[in-house]
C-alpha cells in the first residue's frame, strides 16, 4: 500500500511538472546496442537547451528527402522481400503503429522513431530474414501496412487518415535520431507503468538514451490497468515447465524484486527465481509491471501498462502532444535528452 500511495503521488505530481528534454548530444562514453533480433514494439532528464526546430521548407513528396534510401522488408504473408522507398515505408509503419486520429505532434514523433528504427536495422539481420533488413512483424521489428492494407483497415476514412499520416511523414521527412555518431535504437511501446523501463532490465544493454523517464500521462489510458486471470491447472502446468515446485497442490510465492520503474525484475515461485519479463512471455501478460494473487480458483495478474516499457510511450506521446509539446520535445523527453536530430 505504501508503494501504491507513493506511485499515485508520483503520477499526480508529474502530470503537472513532467519535463520535456531537448534533443542533444550526450557526453557519456559509448554504450553497447541491442541486437536486431530484439523486439521494439515501449526520473526524467532535464535540460535547458532548446529543442530542434521543425523543418520550414516545403517538401513536395515523401521520397525526396532520404537520398533514394530503400527498406528491404520481409512480408510475412507472402514471404517475399520488398524494396520500399524509406518515406513510403514510414507512412505504412506509422499507419500500423499509431492511430491516425491522434495528435499531429504525436504522429510526427512516431514517424521519426519508425524511420530511425528502419535505418538502424539496415544490415543487422544477417541471413535470418532472407536478405531483408527487417520484417513487418511488430513483435520483432515494427508493423507495416501497405496501401491496400491501409484501405482495408480504414475503409471510408482512408483519405482522411492517409493524409494525416502522410502529413506527419512529410513534416519530418529524412529526419532520424542519433546517439553521437550512431543511429539510435528508438524502441517504443504502447503504454508504460507510469515510468518507462531501462533497456538494461529488458535486454541487458545499458543505453544512455533508454533509461527510465516519467510518463505519468499513461495512467489516463483506458488500457493502463488490465487483469489476466489464469486457471489454476494452467498456472501450475506452465510454472512446472519452469521447474517451480508444486507442494500440496500449491506454488509458494516468495520474494519479489522490482526495478526502479516498478516492473517485476525477479519473483520467486515454488522456490524458483524467475524474471518478470519471462513470466510476461509465458502468460502473455500486457506488461511485466504486475502484482500476482493466487487462490484455489486460479491466478490473477494485475498489470500496469502495455508493452516492454522501454523508450517512447505512444500513449505518453499523445498525452504530451495534447498538453502542447512538440514532436521534438516528445522525442527529447522519452530518449532522455541524449539524442540529436539529423538527416538520414
Amino acid at each position: 500500500m505504501k508503494f501504491r500511495s507513493l506511485f499515485i503521488l508520483l503520477i499526480s505530481v508529474t502530470l503537472i511538472l513532467a519535463p520535456a528534454a531537448g534533443l542533444r548530444f550526450s557526453s557519456n562514453a559509448e554504450e553497447g546496442e541491442p541486437s536486431s533480433s530484439e523486439p521494439t514494439t515501449t526520473s526524467a532528464t532535464k535540460t535547458t537547451e532548446k529543442s530542434a526546430q521543425e523543418p520550414t521548407v516545403a517538401i513536395p513528396t515523401t521520397t525526396e528527402n532520404s537520398g533514394g534510401y530503400k527498406v528491404k522488408l520481409l512480408r510475412r504473408d507472402s514471404g517475399k522481400v520488398e524494396d520500399i522507398p524509406l518515406e513510403e515505408y514510414v507512412v505504412g509503419a506509422l499507419a500500423a503503429e499509431m492511430p491516425a486520429s491522434w495528435h499531429a505532434e504525436a504522429l510526427k514523433a512516431q514517424a521519426t522513431a519508425c524511420r530511425t528504427f528502419a535505418v538502424y536495422s539496415r544490415g543487422r539481420a544477417g541471413t535470418s530474414l532472407n536478405g531483408a533488413d527487417m520484417s513487418d512483424f511488430a513483435g520483432s521489428h515494427q508493423g507495416y501496412l501497405d496501401e491496400g492494407q491501409r484501405k482495408a483497415k480504414w475503409g471510408e476514412s482512408f483519405d482522411k487518415n492517409e493524409k494525416l499520416c502522410r502529413d506527419a511523414v512529410k513534416s519530418t521527412a529524412g529526419k532520424i535520431l542519433r546517439y553521437k555518431d550512431n543511429v539510435a535504437f528508438t524502441a517504443f511501446h504502447a503504454i508504460s507503468s507510469g515510468v518507462t523501463e531501462s533497456a538494461k532490465n529488458v535486454w541487458g544493454n545499458d543505453l544512455a538514451y533508454l533509461r527510465p523517464v516519467n510518463s505519468a500521462g499513461d495512467a489516463l489510458s483506458p488500457n493502463y490497468a488490465l487483469s489476466v486471470a489464469v486457471p489454476l491447472s494452467e498456472f501450475h502446468e506452465k510454472l512446472g515447465v519452469l521447474d517451480c515446485k508444486i507442494t500440496d497442490g500449491k506454488i509458494s510465492i516468495g520474494k519479489i524484486t522490482l526495478t526502479e520503474s516498478g516492473y517485476v525484475e525477479q519473483i520467486v515461485l515454488g522456490g524458483k527465481e524467475i524474471r518478470g519479463i519471462k513470466l510476461r512471455e509465458v502468460f502473455a501478460l500486457p506488461s511485466a509491471a504486475f502484482t500476482l494473487t493466487v487462490t484455489d480458483g486460479g491466478a490473477v495478474f494485475e498489470c500496469r501498462g502495455l508493452g516492454h516499457g522501454v523508450g517512447m510511450s505512444q500513449f505518453g506521446a499523445q498525452t504530451m502532444a495534447q498538453q502542447g509539446s512538440s514532436w521534438q520535445d516528445i522525442l527529447g523527453h522519452y530518449y532522455g535528452g541524449q539524442l540529436t536530430l539529423g538527416d538520414v
